[in-house]
């Protein structure tokens, strides 16, 4: 029985250290301003364009993914985050729910809200059932130092509970510098 109790300790802890250090396991981006860290192993895609920076995240064997959209021009007043909803946040919305039903589905829109950087973010939940497969897409977005950030995670329910610590460290560790002062 001695024998028994440290031997259960020891296995007990070493899972645990395990545990923590595949959860700690993370990669870190960083270009023109924008940086987050997501997790290892996840495959990133840079499709950024002189308008926005747009970054897309991937697991191997997984239909779950986590796009990072930020928009390079300000949004520093309550109107400029209106005038960006119209014109690029809600026909992205609009675009993610035609993709669903040319896919066959129903969606089904919901208004959601998250945290993102510490900061509360307006968003929207579709939820929809592909071929007999329930899953949704997650919309946020919200101003982080004056520039438009839209998050967005998609996929089957069962790969989303995969991704959700991704999808955490993404939304928690993302940051954005402001552009440095201009000489005169």
């Amino acid at each position: 029985m001695t024998f028994v109790r440290p031997l259960i300790v020891g296995v007990t802890i070493l899972f645990t250290a395990l545990a923590a250090q595949a959860q700690g396991a993370a990669e870190h981006f960083a270009k023109e301003g924008l940086s987050f860290d997501y997790g290892s192993g996840w495959k990133l895609t840079d499709e950024s364009t002189p308008d926005a920076q747009q970054l897309t995240l991937n697991y191997p064997n997984s239909d779950a993914q986590i796009r990072v959209f930020v928009h390079r021009g300000k949004a520093d007043t309550p109107e400029k985050m209106a005038q960006a909803k119209k014109a690029f946040i809600d026909p992205y919305i609009k675009s993610v729910n035609d993709m669903f039903v040319s896919m066959g589905a129903k969606p089904e829109q919901s208004p959601a809200n998250s945290q993102i950087a510490g900061a509360a973010a307006e968003g929207v939940r579709l939820r929809a059932n592909l071929g007999g497969e329930a899953g949704e897409a997650n919309i946020y977005w919200l101003a982080l130092t004056n520039r438009v950030v839209i998050l967005t995670i998609f996929g089957p329910d069962a790969n989303l509970k995969q991704a959700a610590p991704t999808w955490d460290l993404v939304r928690n560790t993302i940051k954005i510098e402001a552009p440095p002062a201009k000489k005169p």
